[in-house]
């Protein structure tokens, strides 16, 4: 469910080498990026995480209950390491300053309000609650995003460090039959196809893990009549795709590097291929997840 660091570390080296060759991705985000990702690869490995969930009260499923649909560990139950996160915050906030432009105005914002900002944001990401990012987005029209980002990037690393320490405890290699992530509960930012037989592999907008599901399933509504669930390509854009549901006019893009000699990154993989993000949308469909930079 899980990369080793040193092995994402690797991965990603290549793939900011083929993000800078990407006229369309702003060499200024591409930047950014690469840095967040950075320290948050450093993070990861020192996060403090609980390591014991135990008797009543835990709020761990059984296997067998996940095995059922039910989330190993609710998102709203999840702890995070707050001092760490905090740090992190402070961080990501003068890179963002460091862009200038409404970045860095949005960031001047979020500077002025400080701490109280800073824990709103947080608590409203646990709880997968919009309602602190679009007031946001509201005050900076122009660097919408830039809260969300935020938060989700100083809070990712000791939520997937807590994911990866749970997810121990599930089988491996299982293909589950929910399209929500069997750790936490929540949705897919995007998906793989990889060994021969293209092998669906979601990724969790929340806490990273990725897990085997149903190669043919819309992510958000579980639709499986192959007839309700189209897919597209653009020229501009080989080895991606997008699968789309007439059922709930959701899509998922999804990367399809098996006849490439291309690194896979999902995180990045989300990044290289936003142009068919547009593609999508024109055609009226929607992705219920943020990218995962809080984009």
């Amino acid at each position: 469910m899980f990369e080793s660091m040193e092995r994402e570390d690797k991965l990603a080296a290549r793939k900011f080498a083929d993000l800078r060759k990407k006229p369309h991705i702003p060499a200024q985000l591409v930047d950014l990026v690469e840095q967040v990702r950075s320290i948050q690869s450093q993070a990861r490995g020192q996060a403090v995480v609980p390591t014991v969930f135990a008797g009543p009260g835990s709020g761990l499923a059984s296997v067998d209950q996940v095995i059922q649909g039910a989330p190993l560990l609710a998102r709203e139950r999840f702890s995070y390491d707050a001092a760490q996160a905090g740090q992190l915050f402070g961080r990501f906030q003068e890179l963002l300053s460091g862009m200038g432009g409404p970045m860095a105005q949005s960031a001047g914002i979020v500077r002025e309000e400080g701490e109280t900002l800073m824990r709103a944001a947080f608590d409203a990401f646990m709880a997968n609650d919009s309602s602190v990012f679009v007031e946001f987005a509201k005050r900076t029209p122009n660097a919408p995003r830039a809260l969300s980002f935020l938060a989700q990037s100083s809070l990712t690393p000791s939520i997937t460090a807590l994911a990866e320490s749970l997810s121990a405890s599930l089988p491996k290699d299982r293909t589950w039959d929910q399209g929500t992530c069997p750790i936490c509960g929540s949705l897919a930012f995007h998906s793989v196809l990889s060994g021969k037989e293209g092998v669906r592999v979601n990724c969790c907008s929340f806490c990273r893990a990725a897990y085997r599901t149903v190669r043919l399933q819309c992510p958000y509504c579980e639709e499986r009549d192959a007839a309700k669930l189209p897919y597209f390509t653009a020229d501009e854009e080989p080895g991606y795709r997008v699968d789309a549901c007439l059922s709930c006019q959701g899509y998922i893009k999804t990367t399809d590097f098996r006849e490439f000699d291309r690194p896979s990154l999902p995180a990045l993989d989300d990044l290289e291929s936003m142009s068919l993000d547009i593609l999508a949308m024109k055609r009226g469909f929607t992705r219920p997840t943020a990218s995962a930079w809080g984009f």
